[in-house]
């Protein structure tokens, strides 16, 4: 019997044991499904505006070219399906398997694009192009969406025209998106020129986790077509400098994007490692040539290893796309970044999906970012050591305070004794939120305005907190109230804290009426107080002057002021002669004053001035008319100092005072406690001040240095500094502490927590 209960309880023993491996193996199968989507096939449709006004914008119909590039590009085993929409919407190419019949076909029907629809149909055009799709696909979904104009679907002489189009905005925005965020699909935007809605369209981008961009003429369509595609459908790259590029033994095809420079007359040519000379009209089986109007494309398979050269116009947007078992995985670079995030990069070189660690390879590898800024600046850095590769392969930087609104592109280089690869990705910097700050005389206090720049925004969930240092060194942290009928934050605030310089930071946690979250964290608003008004500042001027008027007579530069120019010291503009005080009514309002000031010090001593004791200043002066001037001026000296007198006695009253924080002009009960904000925020804000990291410095030409082949010490270009921009070091002030927001957890989070 106890043989049999010990055998019982064995076999129970190993089937729990065996359930639990099974079980294991399972959430590790299921954690490896999850990660691996990556490497999902991909689905692509592509929306184009034909609306009329595309005439304008696109008057030589460059969206055709644009798009015979992105038919070419796409990858075989992926599938893809093009929409175009007026007023109506045309399914132009139904979603179908990429291949040669499917590029055929899409090729022809791209010729049918124009500009001959009479509206702007947005929200149709994305209802119809969302068919099929599914989080449960088995593909990476994408849409790449370009248009020139605003949701449109009412005439302009309707009495209702607005209310129609708003509806419109109103359901796209809901019911529409809510398909795309349901099945994971990404929405890439691009605006063409400023008529477009720039602000729907970065809101679509935001909700589906897209990248937005704009191309402001015909010309960089292409080229914005190419950043979004390159979201759509990330590829493998090899560097090309001077248009020449490495290809290594593990490259089983490339291929070459050659753009032609408008009126250039140059043919593309690709010359081998051996020396040979591949053109459109001579070429072995393994090629593929496509040419355009604006660019060759040119495919070659089993390509021969070595450094080949394209006989080519120069532009920088040349590249060589590859396949090849060994790749450059790069995770943390967004499509959509805002002011203040912080962004940390891993990169690591993958060996047909294995991580490669191997000191011998790291150490042998160059590791290289380089960041172009909006505005077009340029910086670059090694993140390689070759004293000291991480141990688990996997690079890791930071890239902080960003500030520049606008595109990023950043790329990834890493560059072996044998091999290079690159990875690059475009990224927009956009704030939905406006702030506006100013100076308000009337109230003499100075007024911050958030402002939500959509309807979009819930304002009922979303936050902001202002943290206000003042010229005393102390800081508060509070929250700002949303006034609706301004439908902004509002901050006013005034010196409690005394004269001199305010700072406020700000800290704004946005939440979109479908739940997506964002976080900005803008400049530093830097201001004086008190408010000085223009007319206050008048008067201080015409004083000064007075006293400068002063100086210069006591210098002896004019020792007899004439009437006329006693009345203009005195009273700024015409005044009679027999209106110039007398020598008593001086010397009486001089006794009135001290008298004054005697009773405001609080019993301070100061010695009435008699006429005696003032004429013994100069005994030069003999005649009255002479000696008007001198009074006048002692009078505004002797005000001067008595003004001076009573800031002294009142900052002396006032220091011995309680300290009095800055505040502003909100409830009492909204005012958070400045202990527990200052504990949950000091990351947050700590981030926003300058501390000591090793940036990357930028060249005069807005070019980065190259990155050196060999791998000696002293041939490492000496690591510089991103200027004040962006930093891509991370260091021990940044905050990176996703839960430091304090409240703002409690309200959001916990809502998304229930749901």
């Amino acid at each position: 019997m106890l043989r049999d209960l010990m055998y019982s309880g064995g076999r129970l023993i190993a089937f729990l044991l065996l359930s639990g491996l099974l079980f294991t193996n399972s959430a590790i199968a299921l954690e490896g499904a999850e990660s691996d989507d990556k490497g999902l096939p991909f689905d692509v449709r592509i929306i184009i505006d034909i609306s009329g006004s595309m005439k304008q914008t696109d008057p030589n119909n460059l969206r055709i070219p644009a798009l015979n590039l992105l038919l070419k590009l796409m990858p075989e085993g992926a599938q893809a399906g093009i929409w175009t929409f007026g007023r109506y919407v045309n399914n132009l190419v139904p979603v179908a398997a990429v291949d040669d019949k499917w590029r055929e076909d899409a090729l022809k029907a791209a010729v049918e694009i124009s500009s001959l629809g009479l509206r702007t149909n947005l929200t149709g055009a994305l209802n119809d192009a969302a068919w099929g799709l599914s989080a449960e696909s088995g593909f990476q979904q994408s849409i790449i969406l370009l248009t020139d104009g605003k949701v449109d679907m009412a005439e302009q002489a309707t009495a209702n025209a607005e209310e129609i189009n708003t509806a419109e905005r109103q359901k796209l925005m809901s019911e529409v998106l809510d398909k795309y965020r349901q099945s994971g699909a990404n929405i890439h935007t691009l605006a063409l020129s400023d008529l477009a809605d720039k602000t729907l369209l970065q809101e679509i981008a935001l909700e589906t986790d897209g990248l937005y961009s704009e191309a402001s003429n015909a010309e960089e369509l292409m080229k914005a077509f190419l950043r979004a595609f390159d979201r759509a459908v990330p590829v493998e790259q090899v560097p090309m400098e001077d248009n020449t590029f490495v290809i290594d033994g593990s490259v089983k095809e490339f291929t070459a994007l050659i753009f032609k420079r408008s009126g250039g007359s140059q043919e593309t040519a690709l010359l081998t490692p051996a020396g040979s000379r591949i053109t459109e009209l001579e070429h072995s089986q393994n090629v593929r040539w496509h040419k355009d109007l604006n660019f060759d494309l040119i495919t070659i398979k089993q390509p021969e290893a070595g450094t080949w050269v394209a006989e080519a116009d120069l532009d920088p947007s040349n590249r060589v796309t590859i396949l090849s078992d060994l790749a450059l995985s790069v995770e943390g670079i967004p499509a959509t970044i805002f002011p203040g995030d912080k962004l940390d990069v891993e990169i690591k070189l993958t060996n047909a999906g294995e991580v490669v660690n191997k000191v011998e390879i790291l150490r042998l590898t160059d590791m290289t970012m380089t960041v172009v800024t909006a505005s077009g600046r340029e910086g670059s850095k090694i993140l390689s050591d070759p004293e000291s590769p991480p141990s688990d392969g996997i690079y890791r930087e930071g890239l902080y305070r960003l500030k520049e609104l606008g595109q990023y592109q950043v790329e990834l280089i890493a560059e072996g004794r044998t091999f290079q690869r690159k990875r690059s990705f475009s990224m927009t910097m956009m704030q939905p939120v406006e702030i506006e700050h100013r100076a308000d005389e009337e109230k003499k206090v100075y007024r911050i305005e958030v402002k939500p720049l959509s309807d979009n925004l819930d304002t009922e969930r979303s936050r902001v907190i202002a943290k206000i240092k003042s010229p005393d060194e102390n800081t508060i942290i509070q929250s700002v109230v949303f006034n609706p009928d301004e439908n902004a934050w509002v901050s006013e605030i005034s010196p409690t804290k005394g004269a001199g310089e305010y700072r406020v930071d700000l800290n704004i946690r946005g939440i979109t009426q479908s739940g997506k979250n964002f976080k900005v964290k803008p400049e530093t608003i830097v201001f004086d107080l008190p408010i000085i008004a223009a007319s206050d500042e008048s008067l201080s001027a015409a004083g000064l002057a007075n006293n400068e008027a002063a100086v210069d007579g006591e210098k002896g530069e004019d020792a007899v002021v004439e009437g006329a120019a006693v009345e203009d010291a005195v009273a700024g503009n015409d005044v009679k002669e027999e209106e110039v005080a007398t020598a008593e009514e001086i010397e009486a309002a001089i006794t009135a004053e001290a008298e004054q000031l005697a009773t405001d010090s609080e019993g301070a001593m100061i010695e009435k001035i008699s006429l005696d004791d003032v004429s013994q200043i100069d005994e030069s002066v003999e005649e009255l008319d002479e000696g008007v001037a001198w009074w006048i001026y002692l009078i505004l000296v002797l005000l001067n100092v008595a003004v001076i007198g009573a800031g002294v006695w009142w900052f002396m009253f006032r220091k011995s005072a309680p300290a009095v924080d800055a505040q502003t002009s909100m409830d009492q009960g909204v005012m958070a406690e400045l202990e527990e904000l200052e504990d949950d925020f000091a990351g947050d804000f700590d981030s926003l001040d300058e501390g000591d990291e090793e940036d990357i410095a930028f060249s005069a030409d807005s070019k980065s240095e190259p990155v050196p082949s060999s791998l000696e010490a002293d041939a490492l270009p000496q690591a510089g500094g991103f200027d004040e921009d962006f930093s891509i070091d991370p260091d021990d002030d940044v905050d990176t502490d996703e839960d430091s927001w304090g409240e703002f957890d409690s309200d959001a989070d916990g809502e998304k927590k229930e749901k």
